[in-house]
Parts: structure tokens; C-alpha cells; sequence
């Protein structure tokens, strides 16, 4: 017990660290290095035991447990090292370090007889060449193995699996004696056994003599092989055509004859098919040929009657007021055919309008013209005109927008025609018209005049006429002049003398009636219902008269010893061309029933005459609370200038 606690006892010793004068520095120093040295000396042991658990069949592993044990003793040296630095426990640290000494002597006794063993050993460079050596010969044996299973499995595929039969023949007795599974098939035998021992030839659709055979055998001795197309029997007895090649082969020292049957049968009919196709296709080139050259004459007429007709259309164009051209997106002139200006074409193209007419204001106006165009992609037309060689030359402009391949615009294609002359004619005929017109309107005012004359003349004589009958027929005759003349008086007036403003001449018709008729008109009220028609001379004086003489015959027999009452005039168009005229009063009517065509009156005479016969209409009379004449015609419609 007092050995062990002298063991442990440090005694009168002072610790390790005063030999270092407690310098922190080199203390610190000592510390660390023999800190680091142990636990690398700990860690290699758990790795070598780490490894020795792992490789059960490695050798020698009590020399590696013997170094291990070596390697955890010397890193305790260490250990104690630090422990010496405060704790001078001098009789430890020496008993640890001879036990490490003790085991190192055993370890180096242990290990040095292993030397040779270990020499021994293979180098793991030397084991990775044998391995290598090793796994190529494996390889090389694996791949001889199959190739030697790839080339029999070929052989046999080639043989049972090919397309075409194959035949084994005797070079001798020329039998078969081996055959694939397609030439069973292929002569619909029932197996194998049925062509095996017989002879290729009956086979064949037309067995082959001794000299056929005899010069097959000298075909296949000079080039090796023959080959030949036949027409071949199965078994059945059903035809088709084969590719027969037949060569010399050596199997295990033994010379046989390979033979290869192939099915062409489906290529035959197919070149018979082609052949038939072929004498069909010559038939129809030749009838194609003959119809090309009857369409080529044709075609040939064609062109040199289109080239006729271009020379004669190139002829009357150049000779024609007519100018065609085109321009770009710029308005640059790119292609143009008979100027109407005398400007050479070459001195055109390129330029714009603005370089080629002296008045900048009409050119302006005429690219306006073809730039809306543009922007709108419509055509137009519109007459324009410009100033050359000091007059002003009118042209009829024709502007439509051209469209690429793509359908976008990239430019204009005109036609302009110089209607110079037809602008001077308007203008002489417009001359000439008015001139007419004044005429025409000094003739009905001197008409007129004359007429009111005439219906002077008859005033006065009617009013020196003592028989009350005489004077109604001068007063019936004078207002039939006084209608007549108020119509000339509205020609001469109006703006154009070949219509007449029918409402205007109603009304002023109607307003002289009633100043003739005042004593009878007092109580009668005269209504006007007619539509903004406009009619020609005739016409207007037709229906005056007839409006002239009913609406007379309404003042002086409608409405007697002054009743009150009213008279409609009415005027429509109630079709096409086709117009109605009615007159009607809610006078005491007619005493009985009257037949125009046969009338006494000279009035209704009349107005039954105008309307049959100049009119061309029809007259209706209708007596029934009062008198309702209703007058229908046609005319055709006249549009005011």
C-alpha cells in the first residue's frame, strides 16, 4: 500500500514546468505539440482497428494490433508530458514509458520475422496487372464463347429465318438432302421429309435436258456460281416465278451445292404489269403528242392573231386622246404610254407631277386626287385639268390603286383622256342653249302677249253682245285663251322652259277663275292638292283646259243662287309614269247620268277630247253627292336642269 502511494506520490520532485521558468510561451508551447502528438497517436489505432474490422481476410493482424497497442502508449507518453508540467508524478510517467518500451521491443520482435512473409506478399501494382491480366482473359474467353454462340445462332437464322428457300444439294446425285423451313413454305410441302431425297428439276414448270445441265455445271465451274430466273411448281401444283443462284460450298471436307430459290413472282407481274403500262403509256404519248401539236398550231394561230390584235390596239391608241401610266408609292412616274403632253416618255419617268405642269396649284390637285387614292385603296374618277402650250387641256382622269403579289398597294395605274374638245363643245352647246332659251322665252312672251290680246278683244265683244248664251261662249272661249296664255307666261318665267311648275300654274289658273266667275265664286271655297310635280308644255296645257273648263262648269252650275260649297283639285302620281287628275265639287251634281263621248256640252266635249285623245287617258264620271271627275294618264317623268 505504501509502495502505491509512493507510486503515485510526487515526493520532494518540482513539476516539469519550472524547467521552463513557467515561460507561457514555451509552456504554452510544450502543451499544444504534446497535445496534438497524442490525440494523432490515439487516432491512428481506432483507424487500424476500423480497418481490421472491416478486412476479415486481411493477414498478419496481430502485428497490426500489436502496433496499435504501441501507437495508444506512445501518445500517453505525451500525455503525461503535459500532466509533469504542474504534477511531478516522475514514477508514473517512468513505468508508462517502459511499458511502451516493453511493447515496442515485442512489436519490433514480432514484425521482423514477418518481413520476408510480408515480401511475399504481392505489390498492389502487381495485384492490379494480374487482376487486369485476369479480366481480359475472362473477357476474351466470354466474347470467343459469343462469338462462337452469335456465328452457329447466325448460321442458323441465316439458314432456317431466311427470306428466300435454300436447298443442300448432292454435287452427284443432285438430291436433296437439307432444305430451311422457307422452301417448305415456299413449295407448300407438308415438311421437310417431302423434298428431302429428291432432285431439284421437278420442281421446275420445264425440266432442264442433259446439255442445259451440262452447261449449268460449266458455268459454276469457270465463275463459282449460276444463277437464272425459273418458273417453278409447288407441291400443290400451283405456278410462280423464282431467282435460282446455285455455288459450290465446302462443309467439314465435303463439297455440296447451296441453292437459292427467291419468290420474284409479285416482280414479274409487276414488269408485266409495267410492260402492258408501258405499251398503254406509247399509245397515249403518241395521242398526246398529235393532240400538242394540233394545240401548238392552235396556239400559234392565237399568238399571231394576239399579236395582230396588240399591233392594231398599239396602232389605235397611239392615235386615241388616251394615256396610260403608272406611278409608285412616291408618286413617281415609273412606266407611261402615249403622253398627251408631247413630252418624251424618258424625260418623264422618275419625275412627279409637280416637275411636269407649269401651275403648282394643278398639280397639287391632281396629286391630291391620286394620293386619296392611296390612302384609301378606291379607285376614282374625276375630270382635271392643266395648262400646256398657253390653253388649259381637260382631261376625263381614271385613277386605280396596284397591288404587288402579296396584295399590298405599291402604287397607282391611271388613264387619263383628253377631253379638250368635248369642254369646248359643252361650252359652245351651253352658249348656243342659252341663246335659245332667250329665244324661246321672247317667243312665249310674245305669245302671251298676243293671247291676252285676243282675250281683250273677246271681253270687249262679249260685252257688246246682247244674248246672254253669246256672251257665256265668248267668256268660255276667252278664259280657254286666258289658260293658254297664263301657261306661256309661266314658261317665259321660269328658269327652265321645258317644265313647267305645275302647282304654280294651278294655283294662278284657278285664281283667275275665280276673278272671273266673283259673283258665283263669293261662297264656294276652291282647295289645291297637288304634288311638287314638274310636266312638260303639252301636258301642263292639256290638264289646264280640261282644270279650265270643270272648274268653270262647278262656279256656274254646283252651287246655284248662292250656295256655299267646295271645290278639290287634285293631282298625283299613283304608279310608274303614271298619274292621276281629279276635280270634284259637293255641288247639287248633274240632273242625269251623262256619256262624255256623246255629251252636248262643248265644254265636256272638250275636255272628253283632250283626254282620250291627246292625253292618251282615260276619263271616269262619278254623280253622286256632287260630281267627281277623275282623269288618269301617263307621262313620262321630267327631271328639272
Amino acid at each position: 500500500m505504501e509502495l502505491m502511494l509512493e507510486f503515485f506520490d510526487s515526493g520532494s520532485f518540482i513539476p516539469h514546468g519550472h524547467c521552463y521558468l513557467w515561460n507561457p510561451w514555451l509552456v504554452w508551447l510544450h502543451i499544444l505539440s504534446d497535445l496534438f502528438i497524442a490525440i494523432a497517436y490515439y487516432s491512428i489505432p481506432i483507424g487500424l482497428l476500423y480497418f481490421i474490422r472491416k478486412r476479415k481476410d486481411l493477414p498478419f493482424q496481430r502485428i497490426f494490433l500489436l502496433f496499435g497497442l504501441f501507437i495508444i502508449f506512445c501518445g500517453t507518453t505525451h500525455v503525461m508530458d503535459i500532466w509533469t508540467l504542474w504534477h511531478p508524478s516522475y514514477w508514473l510517467s517512468g513505468v508508462i514509458k517502459s511499458l511502451t518500451a516493453i511493447i515496442s521491443i515485442y512489436t519490433a520482435a514480432s514484425f521482423i520475422p514477418l518481413i520476408p512473409q510480408a515480401l511475399e506478399l504481392p505489390s498492389p501494382s502487381q495485384l492490379v496487372a494480374m487482376n487486369e491480366e485476369l479480366a481480359k482473359e475472362i473477357q476474351e474467353r466470354k466474347q470467343v464463347e459469343i462469338e462462337l454462340t452469335r456465328s452457329r445462332d447466325l448460321r442458323e437464322a441465316i439458314y432456317n429465318e431466311s427470306t428466300d428457300a435454300l436447298f443442300l444439294v448432292d454435287p452427284i446425285s443432285l438430291l436433296i438432302f437439307d432444305c430451311n423451313q422457307r422452301a417448305v413454305e415456299m413449295f407448300e410441302a407438308n415438311s421437310k421429309s417431302e423434298l428431302i431425297g429428291i432432285e431439284v428439276q421437278p420442281l421446275q414448270k420445264q425440266q432442264f435436258t442433259d446439255d442445259e445441265i451440262i452447261a449449268r455445271v460449266a458455268d459454276m465451274q469457270k465463275f463459282g456460281f449460276w444463277t437464272s430466273e425459273i418458273e417453278y411448281v409447288t407441291r400443290k401444283g400451283k405456278s410462280f416465278w423464282g431467282s435460282i443462284a446455285s455455288k459450290p460450298i465446302n462443309v467439314a471436307g465435303k463439297n455440296i451445292h447451296l441453292v437459292r430459290v427467291k419468290d420474284i413472282n409479285d416482280r414479274k407481274l409487276t414488269e408485266e404489269r409495267i410492260h402492258n403500262l408501258n405499251i398503254e403509256l406509247e399509245a397515249k404519248v403518241q395521242e398526246r403528242t398529235l393532240e400538242l401539236s394540233q394545240a401548238n398550231a392552235e396556239l400559234e394561230i392565237e399568238v399571231n392573231e394576239r399579236k395582230l390584235t396588240e399591233e392594231r390596239f398599239d396602232l389605235v391608241l397611239k392615235n386615241s386622246p388616251i394615256t396610260v401610266f403608272m406611278q409608285d408609292l412616291d408618286l413617281r412616274y415609273t412606266w407611261i404610254y402615249n403622253p398627251a403632253l408631247n413630252i418624251n416618255p424618258d424625260e418623264i419617268i422618275g419625275k412627279k407631277d409637280f416637275d411636269l405642269f407649269l401651275v403648282p396649284e394643278e398639280a397639287q390637285k391632281i396629286s391630291n386626287i391620286k394620293q386619296r387614292v392611296l390612302t384609301s385603296g378606291v379607285g376614282g374618277r374625276e375630270e382635271v385639268f392643266v395648262t400646256a402650250e398657253g390653253q388649259k387641256r381637260y382631261f376625263d382622269l381614271t385613277v386605280e390603286p396596284h397591288h404587288d403579289h402579296n396584295g399590298e398597294i405599291n402604287g397607282i395605274g391611271c388613264v387619263a383622256l383628253d377631253i379638250t374638245w368635248r369642254k369646248q363643245s359643252e361650252a359652245e352647246l351651253r352658249a348656243s342653249y342659252e341663246r335659245e332659251i332667250i329665244l324661246m322665252k321672247e317667243v312665249h312672251h310674245r305669245v302671251k302677249n298676243n293671247l291676252q290680246i285676243v282675250s281683250g278683244l273677246l271681253y270687249l265683244q262679249a260685252r257688246q253682245v246682247q244674248d246672254q248664251k253669246m256672251r257665256e261662249i265668248l267668256y268660255s272661249s276667252r278664259d280657254r285663251i286666258q289658260s293658254m296664255a297664263l301657261l306661256h307666261e309661266k314658261l317665259y318665267q321660269s328658269k327652265n322652259i321645258e317644265n313647267i311648275d305645275f302647282i304654280a300654274y294651278i294655283q294662278s289658273l284657278t285664281r283667275n277663275l275665280r276673278k272671273s266667275y266673283a259673283s258665283q265664286s263669293m261662297a264656294i271655297s276652291l282647295n289645291i292638292d297637288v304634288e311638287s310635280i314638274n310636266v312638260d308644255m303639252d301636258t301642263a296645257m292639256y290638264c289646264g283646259l280640261i282644270i279650265n273648263e270643270l272648274v268653270s262648269n262647278c262656279f256656274k252650275y254646283a252651287f246655284p243662287e248662292g250656295q256655299t260649297g267646295q271645290i278639290m283639285i287634285e293631282f298625283a302620281k299613283n304608279g310608274q309614269d303614271s298619274y292621276e287628275l281629279i276635280v270634284r265639287d259637293d255641288g247639287v251634281g248633274m240632273a242625269e247620268e251623262i256619256d262624255l263621248k256623246y255629251a252636248k256640252n262643248l265644254g265636256l266635249q272638250l275636255v272628253y277630247s283632250l283626254v282620250t285623245e291627246q292625253l292618251k287617258g282615260e276619263v271616269l264620271l262619278e254623280n253622286f253627292h256632287g260630281t267627281v271627275f277623275k282623269i288618269s294618264f301617263k307621262i313620262k317623268s321630267i327631271v328639272a336642269i
